[in-house]
This record gives structure tokens, C-alpha cells and sequence, in this order.
């Protein structure tokens, strides 16, 4: 046991001098090379995954209504996607509205030019149409931060005595 060498004086010097020094290079490589090789592979990862860029979200305020693949074109403002209607009865919906402003307060009411309003039945998809703006443009690729406000009324509400229904929804989205 004492007459046994371990580690580096195990390696006999039969050779030329340098070629413990070769050993020792190459365990260097190994093992920065692994290291390097791990950092690579997680920026590799970070880069697909982007997680610093704001998540994609649309969600709204009141149970019974849904997002679905909404984006706002960077061009022109148009919002584009479709809104379910998970709601216990079919609804009219007699606006759609994208603003940039995120204040709980709705914007006025008036019955849009243009607008045709829509049934969605229980359960039903309503796509949004191209004539609904936001009120802003962008650069693609850039996130867009705002809410979306939805004008409707349920199929049993009396157009004369019950006032139109308001819900938002808060949209992180992405320009496109």
C-alpha cells in the first residue's frame, strides 16, 4: 500500500518529458469542451423557446367566452381570430372593439356603420370580422398589448327594456 503511486506520479516517465504535458492538455479540452458544449446546447434552447418575450394571452374578464387565435395584422390594425361563446344561451353580438387602452372603463356604445350583427348560438364560434381595427399599428414580430371589447346581448334579452351587454378581454398578441 505505501509503496503504490496513485494520480499523476502513477504515470510513468518512459517517454520524453512532454508527455505528461499532452495528458494534461487534453483533460483541459475534455473538460472545458464538455462545458462549452452544455452552454451551447441551453442558448440553443433559450433561442427556440424565447421565453423574455411577453406570453400570448387573451382571457376575459367574465366566464363564458373564450379567444381563439387572435393577432392584430401590423399593417392596418386589423384584429383577426374568433371568440366562443361558452355561455349557457346564444348571444347577438352587435359590436367588437380593439383598443390599446387598458382602463377597465368600455368605450362608448353606438351601433357601428357597417356592422352586421351576428348570432352565435351556445357553444358557438364567432369569427371576428376584417372591419374590426384596433387603434394602432405596428412592426411584425412586435407584441401588442390592449383589450377587446365585446358588445352583445342573449337571445331572451328584450332589445327594448334590457341595455346592450359589455364583457373585455385583456390581449397580449403578437403583431403579424
Amino acid at each position: 500500500m505505501f509503496g503504490k503511486k496513485a494520480g499523476q506520479a502513477a504515470i510513468g516517465r518512459s517517454g520524453a518529458a512532454g508527455s505528461l504535458l499532452g495528458q494534461a492538455a487534453m483533460e483541459y479540452l475534455m473538460t472545458y469542451g464538455w462545458a462549452l458544449l452544455v452552454i451551447v446546447i441551453v442558448i440553443a434552447i433559450l433561442l427556440v423557446m424565447n421565453p423574455f418575450s411577453a406570453p400570448q394571452t387573451c382571457r376575459f374578464d367574465s366566464i363564458g367566452f373564450a379567444c381563439n387565435n387572435i393577432a392584430v395584422k401590423a399593417t392596418d390594425g386589423t384584429l383577426l381570430g374568433s371568440i366562443t361563446n361558452g355561455n349557457n344561451n346564444g348571444i347577438i353580438v352587435k359590436d367588437v372593439v380593439c383598443t390599446k387602452d387598458k382602463t377597465n372603463t368600455p368605450p362608448a356604445f353606438s351601433p357601428p356603420t357597417g356592422f352586421v350583427e351576428t348570432t352565435v348560438s351556445r357553444q358557438g364560434i364567432y369569427d371576428i370580422p376584417t372591419t374590426v381595427k384596433c387603434d394602432t399599428t405596428g412592426v411584425a414580430g412586435a407584441d401588442f398589448s390592449g383589450k377587446i371589447w365585446v358588445y352583445y346581448s342573449n337571445d331572451e334579452d328584450n332589445p327594448a327594456t334590457y341595455p346592450v351587454r359589455t364583457t373585455s378581454a385583456n390581449l397580449i398578441t403578437k403583431f403579424i
